[in-house]
């Protein structure tokens, strides 16, 4: 790593021999790779853009120029040669580096990009922005480069396509760069995709009818014939795009072989498990799912891109005709499914709490207005550790509670989301589930949840004690939190009350089939935002009542950082079971 260690920015590679340039390339690509098996990260991605962000750090002058790196996730090469070598290893946890570009983390990250499919559209803007903010951009032969590298599924979604088309006769100083490696987590799916491995020059074609001057496609790891195309177009101007082949997992055989695998790296993946792992949320809804499609013939799923890190994938090998992964594309999957749900099929969409913001129009506009039987599975609510703000599902709670003619439930176990899910069935409206990432602690499922599900989602009393006068009010994962603060609570006299339902709390309360009347105190709970949440929807509704005090925890009102649940986030956010222990404490007092 002799090489590596001499680089600290970008500007110290610009004189870099073709000889140097793949010496460091080869440096880079084995400390990312040792560096994220050790600590834990995306990691197929970033060995498959080695040579493409040495060329681009050699050929670019960085910070005038720009690189927005759609998705985020493969960035982690850049910033080792953006001065934060040394720093990888802290990458995900808390108060380290983020897992992805950050604006407040370095100079050379020019834009945050967690989700996909944002790039072009940011480049576009800063091209624009130049041109206002220049006086007279006519004597300036060569501006800035603003540079899009869209790669690991990012040209799926419609944003690009939006963005593509505006630039068509901007004449705006991008250059996008399509990293065309097959794969998003699973495999590419749709057109362009098809078109890209097996019609060359009809792509170029398209691409030029968007405008834009098209050249390749490149090997992505040649490096020398790399950087010599790179300097061509970056004496260019204007619309331009390149479009280069690479390899998901490149140098590492496991990572090429499994590339959906070792999309991401567990921490210490080298070493082998002695136990067997535990289950997680998305393997029992894969169960679940499984079992459903094969009871019901008319039960259809969709996925935008995540069909094995949802679970969805068991279903779809099974029944390859009923089950789309119809790839980036969050506002089509639910419209999709709303025009399914019209022809007596019944859909179930899974979708990332944070991918769901993307099609909040589609599901108010497309499936509550019209009141149509959509089954909407939001994994990855709450909190979701180290992937951080961009990925936490902090708002769905709130913005699912003011639409009309939707039935929100959030499940505590195995039990619970089988309860939803057929009751999503039977219900015939729209109905939300939504469940945390990460390891599940009661995963066997009763086998008479999907028999009688409404009793299984009835408020239920976790803990009582007589003339008790302090009540503990939660839903869904926060009510797992709740009870390991019971531990912390010996001899404590306070109720537990968990509400699967979460719509429905409020009409529960007005019809007595809750009862907060004598409580002096009433603590919430709720793995989602406090503002406009659960917990402040139940006080508004009981504002007759002038003698009980809410406390409300939950997730604040801010932006949270990544790190580890339990030990840095629900601390930090106010909510872990001590938290929540010392909370009712102070109610006892």
């Amino acid at each position: 790593m002799n090489l590596l260690q001499k680089i600290s920015a970008p500007n110290q590679i610009k004189n870099l021999s073709s000889t140097e340039l793949e010496l460091l390339a080869s440096e880079l690509r084995e400390y990312v790779k040792n560096s994220v098996l050790q600590s834990g990260g995306h990691f197929s991605s970033n060995l498959g853009v080695i040579e493409l962000t040495v060329a681009l750090h050699h050929v670019l002058n960085l910070p005038q120029d720009a690189i927005v790196w759609d998705v985020g996730h493969q960035a982690y090469p850049h910033k080792v040669l953006t001065g934060r070598r040394d720093q990888l290893s802290s990458i995900r946890s808390f108060n380290g580096l983020s897992g992805f570009p950050k604006i407040d983390e370095s100079e050379y990250d020019a834009f945050g990009t967690g989700h996909s499919s944002t790039a072009i559209s940011a480049a576009m803007g800063m091209a624009a922005a130049h041109n206002i903010l220049t006086k007279h951009p006519e004597k300036q032969p060569i501006t800035p480069t603003f540079v899009a590298v869209v790669g690991d599924g990012a040209l799926t979604a419609g944003l690009s396509y939006e963005a593509l088309n505006n630039l068509f006769e901007s004449q705006l100083n991008v250059l996008v760069i399509l990293n065309d490696n097959q794969m998003g987590i699973d495999p590419n799916t749709g057109a362009l995709n098809t078109q890209l491995q097996t019609n060359p020059t009809d792509v170029k074609t398209w691409f030029e009818w968007f405008g834009m001057k098209y050249h390749g496609p490149v090997d992505g790891h040649d490096l020398p014939n790399l950087v010599k195309t790179l300097r061509g177009l970056y004496s260019q101007n204007g619309p331009r795009l390149l479009h280069i082949k690479t390899i998901k997992g490149k140098g590492y055989p496991a990572a090429e072989k499994e590339q959906t695998k070792w999309h991401s790296a567990a921490k210490f993946v080298k070493i082998e498990a002695p136990t067997k792992p535990a289950k997680k949320w998305q393997d029992v809804f894969g169960e679940i799912l499984l079992e459903l499609a094969t009871e019901y013939p008319n039960l259809s799923g969709i996925t935008p891109a995540m069909p094995s890190s949802c679970g969805m994938i068991h279903a779809m090998n099974q029944y390859p005709d009923r089950f789309f992964d119809v790839g980036i594309a969050e506002q089509h999957a639910l419209t999709f499914a709303a025009g399914m749900s019209t022809q007596g099929i019944i859909p179930v969409v899974n979708i990332y709490s944070s991918f769901l913001q993307r099609g909040y129009d589609q599901y108010i506009h497309d499936i509550a207005l019209q009141n149509l039987p959509v089954i909407l599975c939001i994994d990855r609510a709450g909190l979701v550790g180290e992937d951080g703000p961009t990925h936490h599902g902090a708002f769905d709670i709130a913005f699912l509670l003011c639409i009309p003619n939707t039935t929100l439930i959030a499940p505590r176990n195995a039990t619970e989301l089988a309860a939803a899910m057929q009751y999503g069935i039977d219900a015939k409206r729209p109905v939300a589930i939504r469940y945390p990432k990460g390891n599940i602690s009661e995963a066997q499922k009763d086998g008479e949840a999907r028999k009688r599900p409404l009793q299984y989602l009835r408020p239920q009393m976790l803990r009582s004690c007589k003339q008790s006068r302090v009540l503990l009010l939660s839903t869904g994962h926060a009510s797992n939190l709740c009870l390991d603060a019971h531990s912390l609570l010996p001899n404590q006299d306070f109720d537990h009350l968990h509400c699967p339902i979460v719509s429905q709390t409020t009409q529960q309360i007005a019809s007595g089939e809750i009862r907060l009347d004598g409580y002096t105190h009433i603590v919430t709970v709720e793995d989602g935002c406090v503002i406009g949440g659960w917990g402040q929807g139940i006080a508004a509704n009981c504002g007759n009542n002038k003698e009980t005090q809410f406390i409300h925890l939950g997730i604040p009102h801010a932006f949270v950082e990544h790190g580890n649940n339990e030990e840095d986030l629900y601390p930090l956010c106010g909510y872990s079971p001590k938290n929540i222990a010392e909370a009712v404490k102070l109610c006892l007092t």
